[in-house]
């Protein structure tokens, strides 16, 4: 398989708004740098290469023009657009050159697989090759997931049969950080049979396979209520979930949503606000992570 690296150079202003629109277009993270001269920001994304792209290509290439005319840089030299292919060694190793062990909350350490770490007390390793699944815990929108399960693993009482349901699992690192923390048991579901795969081996390398049940199934056929739901997607299909996912909530249970740009951050709330009471909004960077619990109508961790 090969893949096509795309580079945006583009003005500063503008690049929270291009990175949201390369991850809704399918790539599954992007490394963000600066030119030399730090007048723009350089972004790097990854795509299948295949017949699709060049529809693709033009669809970045629109939406990128139409940024620049809204934000009226007249003076400021267009967004490039820079385009390479790359077989999947290579690119393999481009990307495991940038993920490096990172302490993610308080407690959680993400190391990949190919690389040591000496645990410190307290910590809880979690080991991962994220493949191409997204979720390496190093983006913001993962991050905060973690904090939030962290946090909320201190609220609920762990008992025998506490269970979670992980939506859009990519790597696996929220489920098997779920039950690290405490979970007895949890669902994790992806609509990318890849991304299950990936999961299912993380969750061997960290001991936990047996208590996650991973598969493609679809949310609405998901059985049963659970204290805890995760879903780090896009807004709008949160929304477009909003009633499926809250149906997946037991009495006083709490549901973590992230993958929000702080811009869109009111919208989903005023989505889920009429099932569900708001309890958090986690920030960071330009990405924010919402908390609501089921039969509650505000708090405060």
């Amino acid at each position: 398989m090969e893949w096509i690296e795309l580079k945006i150079f583009i003005d500063p202003t503008d690049a929270d708004a291009a990175a949201n629109f390369l991850i809704e277009s399918g790539s599954n993270g992007i490394v963000e740098d600066k030119t030399s001269d730090k007048k723009r920001i350089i972004l790097t994304s990854y795509f299948e290469k295949n017949d699709a792209f060049s529809i693709l290509h033009e669809s970045i290439r629109k939406y990128l023009d139409e940024l620049n005319l809204i934000n009226d840089h007249k003076d400021r030299s267009l967004p490039e657009i820079v385009i390479d292919s790359i077989p999947d060694e290579d690119w393999n190793k481009k990307w495991k050159s940038f993920f490096e062990p990172t302490k993610v909350t308080d407690r959680i350490v993400i190391k990949p697989s190919w690389r040591k770490y000496w645990k410190k007390e307290g910590e809880i390793i979690i080991e991962l090759d994220p493949g191409m699944a997204f979720g390496t815990g190093t983006h913001a929108s993962t991050s905060m997931c973690l904090q939030a399960i962290e946090e909320l693993t201190g609220l609920l009482k762990l008992e025998d049969d506490l269970s979670f349901l992980d939506v859009g699992t990519g790597s696996g690192i929220l489920a098997i950080a779920a039950v690290l923390l405490g979970f007895k048991k949890g669902i994790a579901i992806d609509i990318d049979y890849q991304a299950v795969q990936c999961a299912i081996k993380n969750a061997g390398i960290n001991l936990v396979k047996e208590n996650i049940d991973f598969s493609t199934t679809p949310l609405k056929k998901i059985p049963g209520a659970y204290p805890l739901v995760v879903a780090n997607i896009l807004p709008h299909i949160l929304i477009d979930m909003e009633e499926a996912l809250c149906l997946r909530l037991s009495e006083d249970g709490y549901l973590i949503l992230s993958g929000i740009l702080q811009t869109k951050a009111e919208e989903v709330i005023n989505a889920f606000s009429g099932r569900l009471g708001f309890f958090k909004e986690i920030k960071k960077e330009e990405w924010s992570c919402l908390v609501f619990k089921k039969n509650q109508m505000s708090a405060a961790l």
